[in-house]
């Protein structure tokens, strides 16, 4: 079943991207520590404020993926626990995931046989992106 792809991200979104999932996979370690020591322990508000810089950006990025209506961020008023963070950043991973999966694909110009070529589906390079450079520079790389 091939999805139709109607938005495509540009090279900065996934030059974001790259950062926010690094960010969020060391917030997603250090709240999992938090949670093991005490699962129901509330935020300070400067916690929620420093998740949610990541979140929230986040959030903008994946918001014409279909996952987008299922991110939360963090509610100052409400308090979370650390095991509510851990649930919230386990649905962000998830995202981010699929985000991946569904943009970072083989290019069918470059690889062959023997080398798979996996690159980023961007606007400035869609799927059907090729050029004589590109092939030239993988016939380069055979020699």
């Amino acid at each position: 079943m091939t999805e139709e792809i109607s938005w495509m991200p540009t090279e900065k979104i996934i030059e974001d991207y790259k950062l926010l999932k690094s960010m969020l996979y060391a917030q997603k370690k250090e709240f999992d520590l938090l949670s093991k020591k005490k699962a129901d322990g509330q935020l300070n508000p400067m916690k929620i404020k420093m998740a949610n810089r990541v979140l929230e950006p986040l959030k903008e990025l994946l918001k014409y993926e279909e996952s987008n209506k299922f991110l939360d961020t963090l509610n100052e008023e409400e308090l979370p626990t650390n095991s509510d963070v851990v649930l919230i950043i386990s649905q962000y991973e998830t995202a981010i995931n699929k985000f991946e999966s569904r943009y970072y694909l083989k290019d069918e110009y470059q690889s062959s046989e023997f080398k798979t070529v996996m690159r980023w589906m961007t606007e400035e390079y869609p799927p059907d992106y090729h050029s004589d450079e590109d092939n030239k520079e993988a016939y380069d790389d055979e020699e």
